[in-house]
């Protein structure tokens, strides 16, 4: 018997996967789960599963920052990014911090149970209906999702050590343009801080 642990931040999500492998005929068990990166951690410490299905979109904590946190203190169970998300920059970030599989949350029963065994026996699995990502790995992540005009400009003043307000001054701009650029930017990059953004605009070579 294969057992799993399911983190994702809608229960229903979880009942959904609890009940297709309730009857035990796959080997497949659920042996345990969580709402929450924070919740996950300690549970993850007591469980025996060898396998994680981690949703890459959740409040707080990320699934992509938390998978490499998974990876770094459990490197023998392995994680399949179970998710939803269409975002390429989000699913390049997941396969760089580890993930051993990306699925979408859609994908086939028969399509999880073959990555499930997949990943165990130590391969990278990128599922059959996941967008296409790969030109980010053929290019070592130095496409990261082209930039609006606008987008450039503020995260050129910013990165210089501008505020917002100053920003939007020498842009002639309002203060609720420059925080809707800014949202999309967090947004394509997948972080919820201006500086964490700065810095991987700088390790893209975007600034």
């Amino acid at each position: 018997m294969t057992n799993i642990f399911i983190i994702d931040d809608h229960p229903v999500v979880i009942d959904g996967i609890r009940s297709v492998f309730s009857d035990g005929k796959d080997k497949i068990k659920v042996s345990g789960w969580a709402n929450s990166a924070k919740e996950a951690l300690p549970k993850l410490k007591r469980s025996h599963a060898k396998v994680v299905l981690l949703d890459l979109i959740m409040p707080e904590f990320t699934g992509v920052e938390f998978c490499l946190v998974i990876k770094n203190q459990f490197p023998d169970k392995k994680v399949i990014a179970l998710t939803g998300e269409l975002n390429p920059t989000i699913l390049y970030n997941a396969w760089m911090n580890k993930a051993d599989a990306i699925l979408m949350k859609y994908c086939g029963k028969q399509e999880l149970i073959d990555t499930i065994h997949g990943v165990l026996a130590g391969n990278r699995i990128i599922g059959d209906q996941v967008p296409d990502f790969d030109y980010y790995l053929r290019s070592n992540g130095k496409r990261e999702q082209k930039l609006t005009p606008s987008e450039q400009q503020i995260l050129n003043l910013l990165a210089k050590g501008l505020s917002r307000a100053e920003a939007g001054k020498i842009l002639g701009t309002s203060q609720n343009a420059i925080n809707f650029h800014c949202k999309n930017l967090f947004k394509k990059f997948n972080k919820n801080k201006i500086v964490a953004v700065i810095e991987e605009a700088k390790r893209l070579k975007l600034i």
